[in-house]
């Protein structure tokens, strides 16, 4: 472990370190200063601090432990003290400290600690994790099992490069799951206390970029009250996933690049450099190539973050999977007891999704709670879904806007909307063959049909 002796005492110092084995690496400091000074150069997994340092009214070695848990939230931090000063141990412990030694030194105590720091630092990471991923909606991976020829190649991709550590492209439309398939990317590794940290690049102002991606040192800039460590020290040991890797500004790109090819990052206000280790996986629904040639992307990076690429495929291109979404997502709704009818199924899959996944799960959550009974009707979904069905498309196009436009003027729009009100049961009728099953796959009542008809028909002979 990287290990951070804070003491103002030499003598305390030193003799800790000498009894703190290899393979450890341990780096000293006699003030508050010079600790907060280290810990913005480089990593560290574990910091021993005395509660006083200086024996000044300010308790600076408490200050510490608090801006510790503030800022490196995934630092375990062991309180050092004398047998005078055990009143405050509770108010550390609290502040964010996980264990403390009693000065002077017990070996056995001093073994104990190092044998648990490990245990601490990745539960400590687990739980910062854990943090980032409710705060992206993280969603059960279960909707990545597929029937689907075309997904089922993309699944297998991303188990050949389980373990690989090399960065990771994934490409596909908007709505496609790009960030599902990131978590799934991290869930292969099989180690649930690597992080998994999510960015969308999209949503960062373009001047706080830097300071999320790479941290800032306090004092940095207007605001920068204290130091803050960046995503990519978050996600050190696991996976960062930039989400719309494409709206980041040309000058960040440079600095991203520089970190993905030398593992050193910079945070805002500091030249020194840190190293992190962490897999990159980047996404984007943009075309790359074609924001290269128009000088909107570095090429250099681009080569850099697509060790690998995944190319998801549209919903549509993966009809296979809409019914089993659907009814997925009507589970995650708690409403297990509602099922799709024969003509809600029928739009489903006759619909485009041009939002793919995001737009299936929203027409599924409004259906949810628009349906009155167990079963989920066509006319349940929602009215832009309905209306963009390609049966309406087929019936509504025999009739120029123009023309539309032209007749409701003269004061006829209820003749208008009747007579494409009758085109369409006709259509269904003519499709289906009977009323029975024209009715289900308009989703309407068959007693409806047949009545909406006639009234329908009546109108248009007036």
């Amino acid at each position: 472990m990287r290990i951070l002796i804070v003491d103002d005492e030499t003598l305390v110092r030193k003799t800790l370190q000498a009894q703190i084995p290899a393979p450890h690496v341990v780096t000293l400091a006699d003030s508050y200063e010079e600790a907060v000074d280290v810990l913005d150069r480089q990593l560290v997994d574990l910091v021993f601090t005395d509660l006083s340092l200086d024996d000044g009214p300010e308790r600076l070695g408490v200050k510490l432990i608090k801006d510790i848990a503030k800022s490196y939230p995934t630092t375990v931090v062991v309180a050092m003290t004398g047998h005078d000063e055990n009143h405050l141990l509770e108010e550390c412990l609290k502040s964010g400290a996980s264990d403390y030694l009693l000065k002077p030194f017990d070996e056995k105590a001093l073994a104990q600690v190092l044998r648990k720091a490990p245990v601490v630092h990745r539960l400590l990471r687990k739980n910062q994790s854990l943090k980032s991923q409710a705060g992206s909606k993280l969603v059960t991976h279960r909707n990545l099992y597929t029937k689907s020829s075309a997904f089922k190649a993309v699944l297998e991709m991303a188990k050949k490069i389980r373990g690989s550590g090399h960065s990771i492209l994934i490409r596909g439309e908007s709505g496609s799951g790009k960030e599902i398939m990131a978590q799934y990317l991290w869930s292969l590794e099989n180690d649930s206390s690597r992080p998994f940290i999510a960015v969308n690049c999209a949503a960062i102002p373009a001047q706080m970029a830097e300071s999320e991606l790479f941290g800032h040192k306090k004092g940095a800039f207007t605001g920068a009250v204290d130091s803050r460590a960046g995503k990519f020290e978050s996600a050190d040991g696991g996976d960062l996933f930039l989400d719309e890797l494409a709206t980041l500004n040309m000058d960040i790109q440079t600095k991203l690049l520089r970190a993905l090819s030398s593992g050193d990052i910079y945070p805002v206000g500091s030249d020194v450099g840190r190293k992190v280790n962490c897999r990159t996986i980047a996404a984007t629904n943009e075309n790359l190539e074609e924001l290269i040639k128009e000088k909107k992307f570095r090429e250099d990076l681009f080569f850099r973050i697509k060790n690998f690429t995944i190319q998801l495929p549209a919903l549509r291109d993966r009809k296979e999977d809409i019914l089993d979404l659907a009814n997925e997502f009507i589970s995650s709704n708690h409403y297990r007891e509602k099922s799709l009818s024969k003509s809600a199924e029928a739009l489903l899959l006759s619909y485009s999704w041009p939002g793919n996944i995001r737009e299936l799960k929203s027409a599924i959550d409004v259906a949810c709670v628009l349906s009155d009974g167990n079963e989920i009707e066509a006319s349940d979904l929602t009215p832009h879904l309905v209306q963009s069905a390609p049966v309406y498309d087929q019936v509504i196009s025999t009739q120029s806007v123009a023309e539309i436009d032209e007749r409701a003027l003269e004061g006829n729009f209820g003749h208008v909307v009747a007579e494409f009100e009758l085109k369409l049961i006709d259509f269904a009728l003519s499709k289906k063959g009977s009323e029975s099953a024209a009715a289900k796959y308009l989703g309407i009542p068959r007693s409806t049909l047949g009545d909406l008809r006639r009234r329908l028909q009546g109108l248009k002979k007036k």
